[in-house]
């Protein structure tokens, strides 16, 4: 029976391969992901490993923030400390470095980088320690030159002797470009742009702390050993002050670091390929099941000339091995190319991890193989067994079409997966949101399950309509969908779940575009916003809105920034809690932002005043009054009392006066400026004035009205929302896959039919029609499934996160008619190769008796 199932593969070769095109597509989407995830983890480790290969201790504070706003925030330290570490035995040099946030813009005041990636101004020495290697010119000298990292030069085009401009805390100024290095070997660290100065440039501008550094580089003289050195320079400082690291523990740790920013987009990436592979296995299952149907009285001779059950049965597994085997290879291929696509592109928006080769691991294959190989045999089980209980005398029938779906099995599972949804999300919404994932993964059971029931009525009422509308040829199509209802279900139904996930994420982000535009429309009461010109992760001066506030043509501007603090003892277990809070200008926020105070207002807000939201006041039962100690970055200490309870969700937990961060040992900056006009001056000229001092003086910023601000909010989501969509679109390719497989085997199966079509009259023209009607029926069925379970599946999301601020919901007419419309058009893709098979098929060859 072995050698009969290996020649009954091998004699099909074209069968063979069209049955692996799904696990072709969902393996080379998996693979790819883990490809690209061994190369940049490679990388990663490559990069770090070379820029501290020379770094044998490395010093910093060891008070740490953890702040919502971006990069956990780390206190400094005294550059006295450089001295003592020198001076310890076995340290040949110990040389400072200063970490801050700088945003360089080119001479055209272009931004340089953010978008995502963080923007640092550091120190460059030229000295062994250092993680920055030369590439050309010099370190900067004063204080008017600058080194650029060669990923940022790259980015604004620039050259030795080209002017930029640097924004930090403080005002915005121009340097000279005089250096252009490495981290390392490679010219990026991984997305981060680069303003490098030196030490006292660093300490007075980026940190606008003369005197504070950020860490201590520190080589040994070879007599010690890294572990060694750090307890011998640990001995100095209290714990609690100052943390060592030996070499090798800074490079784990920025390795560390690193990969976690790439993780996000590996797991994300992998979801996606999750949900191909899922989508897969509906193609898998049903040709297996097709396949084995039209074998039926193949495999009925095989049992009457003595075949076991079991015989037969292994034999539709050895061909599932073969099928998931060759699958699995040749997308593990497929892998490598879209893992190389994926790092160039990347690449190209200077996200990547630079110029390497592609790091392809044993591990990587051997997942994708086991993937590849079990999910084909668990899809091919239950045809395989259906096929080993075929009857010997099912031999004598001439045809063998799968009739199954109608099965009282099915109505119980499709009617208890219903109840079981109904109950798992009704849960969810009201309690724990846990119980919906079970509800969500029963409301797809239960579609799946009454897909046959359905699919096959609503063929059959779709036959009169497409018979007046296209004559016989619409009638046999919408015939030929219905005598298979299980078929047509399950092949619309992965066409639907791609579709799902389409409509379900345009829904979710038609919701989410609305909520932000009616709570920005709410909140903000200014008629003029001032925002960085990369949108994602970018900062301004705190000093904009003081010079703003300058201007006779304007009447108030406040700017919102982030300041970090320790709770002391305001942890559940008595230690200390990192919180962070948005900064105002008190005087000024009243007249700008519009925030529901269910105790107190701003007008009680000065110094170390605090507001704090209702959600947190219930929770850690606090009132207006109430007072607890806190601590900064650089461990010194205030007292703030609540003066204020806030009622709004969509603005974190504290409101604190900018104040109170003034001696923190925090940089301050802002993340947007409101601002609207004085009295009897017009927004238009308020505009002009402002853009006037944001040009010459904040190049990094940009000027918008409210409306406009609200829209490039907005917009802002659409990058995201459109990669989701390219993702999905993986998922729907997989399903069309399956309607071209399904209708050639259809085709296949009704090789005799068709003969008997054309002998009697029917025109080629004719024949590829009714394969092509088919197919759109079959997308129309997909389309309907798809629509209903995304908006229910949106509309649980949307409930779900309503305390989260996800207020409206909202659904996306057009998105959804495109979604339908490109289901049609797939479909009829689709159906173009089965088509022009049915229809060149001889006459006399399609009648014969094989």
């Amino acid at each position: 029976m072995l050698r009969i199932a290996l020649k009954n593969v091998l004699g099909r070769k074209g069968r063979l391969l069209l049955s692996a095109l799904a696990v072709i597509a969902g393996c080379a989407f998996l693979s790819g992901v883990l490809v690209f995830s061994d190369t940049i983890n490679a990388r990663i480790d490559s990069l770090f490993a070379t820029a501290f290969d020379k770094t044998d201790a490395y010093v910093r504070s060891s008070v740490v923030i953890k702040n919502d706003f971006g990069d956990d925030l780390r206190g400094q330290i005294s550059e006295d400390l450089v001295k003592q570490v020198e001076a310890v035995p076995g340290v040949k040099s110990a040389d400072a470095d200063v970490r801050g946030t700088a945003i360089v813009t080119d001479k055209d005041g272009k931004v340089l980088g953010g978008g995502g990636p963080p923007q640092f101004g550091g120190v460059f020495a030229n000295e062994p320690s250092a993680p920055w290697k030369l590439k050309e010119g010099r370190a900067a000298a004063n204080g008017n030159e600058v080194v650029l990292d060669t990923h940022t030069a790259k980015l604004g085009k620039l050259a030795i002797g080209d002017k930029v401009t640097v924004s930090v805390t403080n005002q915005p100024r121009q340097f000279t470009v005089v250096g252009i290095v490495r981290f390392g070997s490679s010219d990026s660290t991984g997305g981060p742009t680069w303003a490098l100065f030196d030490l006292k440039t660093a300490e007075e501008f980026v940190l606008d702390k003369p005197g504070e550094i950020s860490s201590i580089n520190v080589i040994g003289d070879g007599t010690r050993s890294q572990t060694e050195l750090k307890a011998a320079i640990q001995q100095l400082f209290p714990k609690d002050e100052v943390e060592v690291l030996t070499g090798k523990e800074i490079i784990k740790e920025s390795q560390d670091a690193l990969a976690q920013q790439f993780s996000f987009f590996t797991l994300f990436l992998t979801v996606f390929a999750g949900i191909s592979i899922f989508v897969g296995c509906f193609v898998i299952y049903n040709v297996f099941k097709i396949s084995a149907a039209q074998r039926l009285r193949e495999n009925a001779l095989l049992r009457a000339i003595g075949a076991r059950s079991s015989q037969v049965t292994m034999a539709l597994f050895v061909e599932a091995v073969v099928v998931g085997i060759l699958g699995a290879v040749l997308g593990f291929a497929g892998g490598v190319a879209l893992a190389f696509i994926i790092t160039s592109a990347l690449n190209a928006s200077g996200n990547g991890p630079g110029n390497t080769s592609l790091t392809i691991s044993a591990s990587a294959f051997i997942i994708t193989f086991i993937v590849g190989l079990v999910v084909t045999v668990v899809c091919a089980t239950f045809p395989a067994i259906r096929a080993g209980r075929v009857p010997p005398l099912a031999a004598m029938r001439d045809v063998s079409i799968d009739r199954s779906g109608a099965s009282r099995k099915r109505i119980v599972t499709a009617i208890a997966s219903a109840a079981i949804a109904v109950l798992g999300i009704a849960l969810g919404l009201a309690t724990a949101p846990i119980w919906l994932a079970p509800g969500v993964i029963s409301l797809f059971v239960a579609v799946i399950a009454l897909g046959p029931f359905v699919v096959g009525r609503i063929a059959e009422i779709m036959t009169g309509p497409l018979g007046k509308l296209r004559g016989v040829t619409g009638e046999v199509a919408g015939r030929n969908a219905a005598r298979s209802p299980e078929r047509t279900a399950l092949t619309a139904a992965a066409l639907g779940i791609g579709l799902a996930l389409l409509v379900s994420v345009s829904t979710l982000a038609s919701s989410l575009q609305d909520s932000l535009r009616t709570t920005f429309g709410k909140a903000f009461n200014g008629q003029i916003a001032i925002a960085p010109e990369n949108p994602q992760g970018g900062l301004l001066p705190v000093s904009l809105a003081d010079d703003l506030n300058t201007l006779p043509e304007v009447g108030a501007a406040v700017g919102f920034g982030g300041g970090a603090f320790k709770i002391l003892g305001g942890g559940t277990d008595g230690k200390d809690k990192d919180s962070v809070g948005i900064t105002v200008d008190p005087s000024t926020v009243g007249e700008l932002f519009n925030l529901h105070f269910s105790a107190g207002d701003w007008s009680v807000v000065k110094g170390d005043d605090i507001l704090v939201s209702q959600e947190r006041a219930n929770d850690d039962h606090l009132a207006v009054g109430d007072t607890f100690p806190v601590s900064f970055l650089n461990q010194s200490k205030a007292t703030f009392r609540i003066a204020g309870i806030f009622s709004d969700k969509n603005f974190g937990t504290f409101f604190i006066d900018r104040a109170a961060f003034a001696n923190s040992g925090q940089p301050l900056f802002v993340f947007q400026v409101a601002a609207n006009p004085a009295k009897g001056v017009s927004v238009d000229a308020a505009v002009a004035a402002i853009k006037g001092v944001v040009t010459e003086k904040y190049p990094s910023a940009k000027v918008q009205t409210k409306g406009q601000f609200i829209d490039d909010q907005i917009s802002a989501l659409d990058g995201i929302i459109t990669f989701i969509y390219a993702l999905l679109l993986m998922s729907v390719f997989i399903a069309v896959l399956g309607i071209v497989l399904t209708l050639l085997l259809a085709v296949y199966e009704r090789r005799r039919e068709l003969g008997l079509m054309r002998a009697i009259g029917t025109t080629r023209s004719q024949i590829r029609g009714s394969i092509r009607w088919e197919s759109v029926i079959t997308a129309i069925l997909g389309a309907l499934m798809g629509m209903a379970l995304g908006l229910a599946l949106g509309w649980v999301v949307v409930t779900a996160l309503k305390d989260q601020g996800l207020n409206t919901f909202s659904i996306a007419p057009v998105s959804l008619v495109a979604f339908a419309i490109m289901s049609i058009l797939f479909a009829l893709a689709a159906a173009w190769w089965p088509a022009r098979k049915a229809a060149k098929a001889p006459i006399l060859e399609a009648i014969a008796t094989t």
